[in-house]
């Protein structure tokens, strides 16, 4: 399949936090006045740099906030876009918003590891381009740079370069909301945040965006691999996450993946009192 491998983080990472809580306004219009505001304020930031009208470190300080809180603000965007898709396609139902999470999202809750995963079920990819100024989805190998780029910034496990990469698929959504590896990205970023925050919202957005990338690509098995470990980890249903990761096991993914979900996979299979299945390589020890 296309889709870049799925990830997950590992238990311990860079010891980063933000102290900053950013307060979100809830309808469509105000967020779109806020991310239109904040990519003319980068792009002003970086004339002013080539200008030399300012120092370095400001314009990083400058770049670094607005960009966290760009990627925010572009985030609730998709999962509105997301949300009034699934509402329209169901007939003679009114859009749903989730609105007290979309009021207040702690960035350093959305890009937070959760305690809950033990491995890092990330694969190596090629480095993407750098993330400067506007992201234009407008074909598919853009696309699949910017998908690239995502997963490179998910490699490295730090609370800076997450925030990138959940800017990155937000923009990617925004333009393309039935994309795949991003709804599935996103959904798994948001569940991560519910664990890490206990908020049960949370973690029933990112279930609910890691299921609709199903609905549009049925053999994503780094989607498949994601809400396995959400229906054994999250929901403790044995038996659906057998489901999915059979499901993953007859999408032939990558060997390097199989062997950083096996504690997952060990431990799934162990509670249903099956096999395992002939993929998962022997637990070391």
């Amino acid at each position: 399949m296309s889709a870049p491998e799925g990830r997950a983080p590992p238990v311990s990472r860079e010891d980063e936090s933000l102290e900053e809580t950013f307060v979100l306004p809830a309808d469509r219009w105000h967020l779109e006045d806020e991310r239109d505001f904040l990519r003319r304020s980068l792009d002003d930031a970086r004339s002013e740099l080539e200008a030399g009208d300012l120092e370095r470190a400001d314009y990083d300080a400058l770049r670094r906030r607005d960009e966290a809180r760009l990627g925010a603000v572009e985030a609730a965007l998709a999962v509105l876009d997301a949300e009034e898709e699934e509402a329209a396609e169901e007939e003679g139902r009114p859009p749903r918003r989730r609105g007290r999470w979309l009021l207040v999202v702690g960035i350093a809750a959305l890009v937070a590891g959760t305690t809950l995963l033990a491995v890092d079920l990330a694969t190596p990819r090629a480095p993407g381009q750098p993330i400067t100024g506007s992201i234009k989805v407008n074909t598919q190998k853009e696309v699949e740079i910017q998908l690239n780029q995502a997963a490179t910034l998910v490699n490295e496990g730090t609370t800076t370069a997450n925030q990138g990469a959940l800017t990155i698929y937000a923009r990617v959504l925004s333009e393309r909301p039935r994309q795949p590896t991003a709804l599935a990205e996103t959904g798994w970023f948001y569940w991560e945040a519910g664990v890490q925050s206990h908020d049960a919202q949370l973690r029933a957005a990112g279930t609910a965006l890691v299921k609709r990338s199903l609905k549009y690509e049925p053999d994503n098995y780094a989607a498949h691999l994601f809400l396995g470990t959400i229906d054994f980890q999250g929901a403790h249903d044995v038996a659906a996450a057998i489901a999915q990761y059979r499901a993953f096991f007859s999408e032939n993914p990558p060997a390097d993946l199989i062997a950083r979900a096996a504690v997952f996979v060990r431990a799934a299979y162990a509670a249903a009192g099956i096999p395992l299945p002939p993929e998962v390589p022997p637990a070391s020890g």
